[in-house]
């Protein structure tokens, strides 16, 4: 995927330029300074024609969706299962997230409450765990918080390679369109979920993709960029792939970018939060959360270590000659991919 000039974490810019991250949409989310405290107010979505009244939605019959095929969060990670569903009416549960457009032209879908913004791939702009359904032409939705069950028809992109666009940018395989949903009834709901809608209610979640941005940054940060852009005369500056140093000042100066995920503790710290939660619902994730801790170290291990090349050639993008980095272990960007994809599987699992 190509990287666009789109900033991720605008507040924490070094004083030398930005690095500019790869095409993540920036949506303000509501939570406050307090780990495992959300703001539920959901004022972005107190406008005219989106509301919270449950009454103008109705509650699910069970005659509701009842010939469309059951989709959910896990089967629609596999392209080639959704293809079979290609133009059929399917129906899913979930949770709008509270971002969602105010104009009610189409919800973002995830299969966790409270949540604010959807959730991507780290610095791209692929959706993970989130999907959109759009209403029937010249129709809107309303805002509800309160579990829903969608019926629509689901289109499937050509192939991955090809994927649909909305208009925040984010791309997708999927969509489910003509769509419309009612209120879950309690007896709907899965078992899990007393349990998940407790884990939802702290900003774990969003933390955790925080820090597999920072494993993302610290496993591939040859590939992260300062764009070109114009100085005070007028004048252009080349942009440039990072070299070394900028990436040591991104993770380990104060008010760095990824000033983070390097201190001690910071790991640790995830698995403790959880287990405060439960002790035996989440194993997996903490399975994850230590891969990602080991992953982390060593990837910044060969960074220290000056474990790179270098090589100086003409770089297209910027115009100009410039030194660019490869890390000797060519494996990082891979296993950076395989920790993530492994939690998007285990976020993906709750289902209703």
């Amino acid at each position: 995927m190509k990287k666009k000039g789109l900033l991720f974490f605008i507040g924490c810019l070094l004083s030398l330029c930005a690095c500019e991250i790869r095409g993540v949409p920036t949506i303000k989310n509501n939570y406050n300074n307090n780990n495992d405290v959300i703001d539920n107010s959901n004022e972005g979505n107190k406008e005219e024609g989106s509301n919270n009244n449950n009454e103008d939605i109705g509650e699910a019959t069970d005659d509701f969706g009842s010939n469309a095929v059951k989709l959910s969060f896990k089967s629609a990670a596999s392209f080639d299962y959704l293809k079979t569903l290609n133009n059929k009416q399917v129906t899913i549960n979930g949770y709008m997230a509270t971002s969602s457009p105010v104009d009610g032209s189409f919800i973002f879908l995830m299969n966790m409450p409270y949540q604010n913004c959807p959730f991507c791939k780290p610095n791209t702009s692929q959706l993970s765990n989130t999907l959109e359904a759009y209403p029937e032409k010249n129709e809107k939705f309303s805002y509800t918080s309160s579990a829903i069950k969608i019926v629509g028809t689901l289109i499937v992109a050509e192939d991955t390679s090809k994927p649909f666009t909305d208009p925040f940018g984010y791309e997708f395989v999927f969509k489910i369109i003509n769509a419309e949903y009612k209120i879950l009834k309690e007896s709907d709901l899965s078992e899990e979920l007393a349990l998940w809608q407790k884990f939802a209610n702290t900003t774990l979640i969003t933390d955790l993709y925080q820090m597999f941005d920072y494993i993302d940054f610290v496993c591939k940060w040859p590939t992260y960029f300062v764009n070109s852009y114009t100085n005070a005369d007028g004048e252009t500056v080349p942009g440039f792939y990072l070299y070394p140093g900028d990436a040591i000042n991104f993770i380990k100066k104060d008010g760095g970018q990824y000033n983070y995920g390097y201190k001690d503790g910071y790991f640790d710290k995830f698995i403790n939060r959880i287990n405060k939660i439960s002790t035996t619902g989440f194993e997996k994730l903490i399975t994850i959360i230590n891969k990602a801790k080991e992953l982390a170290a060593y990837a910044l291990s060969e960074l220290d270590e000056e474990h790179y090349t270098s090589e100086k050639k003409y770089v297209e993008k910027f115009g100009t000659e410039d030194y660019v980095f490869t890390l000797n272990d060519t494996t990082l960007s891979t296993k950076a991919d395989d920790v993530y994809y492994e939690f998007a599987d285990w976020l993906s699992s709750f289902e209703m």
